[in-house]
């Protein structure tokens, strides 16, 4: 199941540092985030109360994320809580729920030994690469589009600082 070890890939903490440059605007911001991701299995039953709300009859579930992050972007502090679904296993969806906001569904694929995640919303269509230099660091970039034009475009890097089960055991 490749979406499943990759998602069990990005267990762990990570510290992430990440810049957006809006395009059209000429500016860029930076922040950084402290981040606790632990795998979800399928038949968790907060995973799958998220996809029943979106996906009653699905039954391709195969696995899942918690995101809790503690991010500082210019003078704001924001901490959320992330969970994805995967449906599907090679490709399919990813249904994300923030905190207990209304659920994002995006599109996800393979390419070159990375997940590429496409979400399209309000005219707006978001592609997100995600990818390990090594077991340590991740990289991930996104850019959006608004019909033919970029508007936005991220870099963001982070290092793994520990297992949280590890941490949790301690």
């Amino acid at each position: 199941m490749e979406i499943v070890n990759f998602f069990k890939k990005q267990e762990g903490r990570w510290f992430s540092q990440k810049t957006t440059h809006y395009l059209q605007a000429g500016k860029s911001k930076a922040g950084k985030s402290d981040l606790e991701v632990a795998y979800i299995a399928a038949n968790d039953p907060e995973l799958q109360q998220l996809v029943q709300d979106t996906q009653p009859s699905s039954s391709n579930t195969v696995g899942g994320l918690r995101i809790s992050h503690n991010s500082v972007v210019g003078p704001q502090n924001q901490i959320k809580t992330l969970l994805i679904a995967a449906v599907g296993d090679s490709e399919g969806q990813l249904l994300q729920r923030s905190d207990n906001s209304v659920v994002q569904i995006s599109r996800y694929r393979w390419e070159n030994g990375a997940l590429i995640v496409t979400t399209e919303a309000d005219g707006l269509i978001a592609e997100e690469r995600w990818w390990f230099i090594t077991d340590n660091i991740r990289m991930r970039t996104s850019v959006v589009h608004s019909g033919e034009q970029q508007t936005l475009a991220s870099f963001c890097s982070e290092i793994r600082l520990g297992d949280v089960k590890a941490d949790a055991k301690a």
